[in-house]
């Protein structure tokens, strides 16, 4: 048996999801396990496919095993997106294999690596911060520095972005798998354009929400477009973001500067900067356009107000994932489930209620869950009622999937 683990979002599961699964079996791995985000995502926004659905989709493309990134971590800057999800395979126990895909093959993602571990990076950094430009600028004016513009260009690349931040959780935490970094396919990240089959998951939610369901179909595996239409027949796709404005704008509306002052990732007095334009804002592009400067980009303050109406604070983000939640899996997936209990060094269910009677951290984060959940389906086709995380029963697969090779 060789585990692999993946990460990612799949919203939605499409054809370069499947080749990276591809690419990861040819490469030896018996099972596969994916970790993913769950119903609110690190770029700061709903999931358009819920959870559940997303991860069906998932195994019926060849995943085994679907494990969730609990909110705190899937709604985080790309470096605790990566270190929670990295840390979960740790977790696991029993991960032979990091996959992830990265435009740059491992041996020009290794420097990188090291330069942003030094802490000699870290005096550049701050004098390029001073100058008024975002996290990701000074970074990349650091490493300019620190490695020639050639090689600190890599880090311009969305892949290899959170490949680095994979590599460097693993680092940290002293994990040290297999590692197979899989180029990408078609499409570039963001393309605003297909590649043949291939296109990316932004143009497929955008695509998705001008045209229907119907506009994907070219894009996705088929066992995965099945999924989505006995979804889109039972009401649980897509999410409606713009159900949830008012409500957003309401929570906002009630919060003091010093509650703000507590949310993840917020710094530098910019808690008054947002009280001032949650004062003024008649909807969230009104709020973002106030907010958004080149310091602090789109995402970082959607994921802000997000945060904010998800009731997430600083010391959420901080506390790494305290269990491994089973969303869904196949007969594959029992098999290391089965490892799992030997070697696990987390609680392990699929039951979130099991997991908040745990107390402590675990409880906290379970609850955290469930109530984002709660907010979320009032977002979908079909509402509701409040607790579907508590009802709604892993995803199990009896038949054995085919492996894509």
């Amino acid at each position: 048996m060789k585990i692999a683990g993946i990460v990612a979002e799949y919203n939605p599961f499409h054809n370069g999801h499947a080749y990276q699964i591809d690419r990861t079996r040819a490469a030896g791995a018996s099972h596969i396990v994916a970790v993913m985000g769950g119903n609110f995502l690190q770029r700061g926004a709903p999931a358009q496919f819920e959870k559940h659905v997303r991860a069906e989709a998932a195994l019926r493309c060849g995943a085994d095993l679907v494990l969730e990134l609990p909110l705190p971590a899937s709604m985080s800057t790309a470096e605790r997106f990566a270190a929670g999800a990295v840390g979960l395979m740790q977790a696991l126990g029993c991960v032979d294999l990091l996959s992830f895909g990265a435009e740059s093959p491992l041996e020009k993602l290794f420097p990188l690596v090291d330069a942003l571990l030094d802490e000699e990076l870290s005096g550049g950094l701050r004098v390029h911060l001073q100058t008024g430009v975002t996290f990701a600028r000074a970074r990349q004016a650091a490493l300019e520095q620190r490695l020639g513009a050639a090689r600190a260009e890599l880090l311009r690349h969305p892949n290899n972005i959170l490949g680095v931040e994979y590599l460097k959780a693993a680092r940290r935490l002293g994990f040290a798998p297999e590692l197979l970094a899989v180029p990408r396919r078609g499409a570039a990240h963001d393309s605003a354009r297909a590649s043949g089959r291939f296109a990316s998951a932004s143009l497929l939610r955008e695509s998705m929400a001008a045209q229907g369901l119907g506009a994907l179909r070219p894009y996705l595996p088929p066992a995965a477009w099945e999924a989505y239409g006995r979804a889109l027949d039972a009401r649980l796709i897509p999410a409606d973001p713009s159900k949830a404005e008012a409500a957003i704008l309401a929570v906002l509306r009630r919060l003091n500067e010093q509650e703000l002052a507590s949310l993840p990732d917020l710094s530098e007095g910019l808690e008054h900067r947002l009280s001032a334009a949650i004062r003024q804002a008649r909807s969230l592009d009104e709020l973002y356009a106030a907010v958004k400067s080149k310091r602090y980009p789109l995402a970082r303050i959607r994921r802000l107000v997000l945060s904010a109406y998800l009731g997430l604070t600083r010391a959420d983000a901080e506390t790494p994932p305290p269990y491994l939640r089973v969303l869904g899996f196949n007969r594959r997936g029992a098999e290391v489930l089965n490892r799992a209990k030997q070697t696990a060094r987390l609680p392990l269910s699929s039951s979130l209620a099991k997991l908040e009677r745990m107390e402590g951290d675990c409880a906290r984060f379970a609850r955290l869950e469930a109530r984002s959940t709660d907010l979320y389906v009032l977002t979908l086709p079909g509402v509701l009622p409040c607790g579907y995380d508590y009802t709604c029963p892993p995803v199990l697969l009896k038949e054995t999937i085919p492996h894509p090779r």
